[in-house]
């Protein structure tokens, strides 16, 4: 009869057995705090990006708008294509800022070169004058295009539309950013009697707010090649309503005004 004594190697399974636990318990906390780590990090930066994008978007129109004011030859900067791009501005492209008479996009957004390479191309966008809105504290450069990129750093004046010296309408777009007050963010708050300033080619014209509606984005077109006046007139467009899906605002803030001041500077 064997009289072996087995306890010591339960107690030895045990041990080892504890330990594995234990490494197993320890490699799930690491993983933990990880996972908790990474998902912080992408929280700073999803909450931290936009502003830094806001900030180089800024500086970009500050840039334009100070060579504009000093009547610079040449007032444009430049970028590549996949810079500063403001969120939801490829669902709203044939709808908001290069329509045609028929409604659909006109091709307008085509003032960069393809560089041969994978790299984004460059893209230059023209200054052509700046525009007041001192109801609303806002001060932007106008770009002499409505295309994607222009309206990234500046109000679009729309090339087929009356320039400022010109009877007829000029027509103005601009981004409605989210943050308030930037671009044309508070263009809801206009209102009748409100002026609006255009300085361009070393004049200023004045306008006064004559008509603020809302109208569904399908009658845009309509609204744009509409029959032109025998007047000196400005119409700004921008999306509505802020809180829609990025890309899908389905009307638009049209401010209309008529010219009653021309001077210098």
């Amino acid at each position: 009869m064997n009289n072996y004594d087995d306890r010591s190697d339960f107690s030895n399974n045990d041990i080892d057995t504890n330990k594995e636990k234990k490494k197993g318990i320890d490699l799930i906390s690491l993983l933990l705090l990880l996972l908790g780590v990474t998902l912080l990090a992408f929280g700073i930066y999803f909450l931290v990006e936009p502003k830094i994008q806001h900030k180089k978007q800024d500086a970009a129109a500050q840039e334009l708008l100070d060579l504009v004011e000093e009547d610079s030859l040449t007032p444009t900067i430049t970028f590549r294509a996949d810079q500063l791009i403001v969120n939801g501005e490829e669902g709203q492209e044939e709808t908001f800022f290069t329509i045609g008479p028929d409604g659909v996009e006109s091709g307008t957004s085509g003032n960069g070169a393809e560089n041969g390479s994978n790299e984004a191309p460059m893209v230059t966008v023209y200054g052509m004058g700046s525009l007041r809105i001192p109801s609303i504290n806002l001060v932007m450069p106008l770009a002499n295009n409505t295309d994607t990129y222009s309206l990234r750093v500046a109000i679009g004046h729309f090339p087929s539309s009356a320039l400022p010296h010109e009877i007829g309408t000029g027509v103005y777009f601009g981004h409605r950013m989210t943050s308030d007050g930037r671009y044309f963010n508070r263009l809801n708050q206009v209102g009748v009697g409100s002026q609006v300033l255009i300085d361009y080619q070393g004049t200023r014209y004045t306008y006064t707010v004559d008509k603020h509606t809302i109208i569904p984005v399908a009658d845009l077109a309509s609204v744009v090649f509409r029959e032109n006046t025998s007047e000196q007139r400005i119409l700004l467009v921008t999306c509505h309503p802020l809180n829609s899906p990025i890309g899908q605002s389905p009307e638009r803030i049209l401010v209309e005004a008529y010219l009653t001041d021309v001077s210098g500077q």
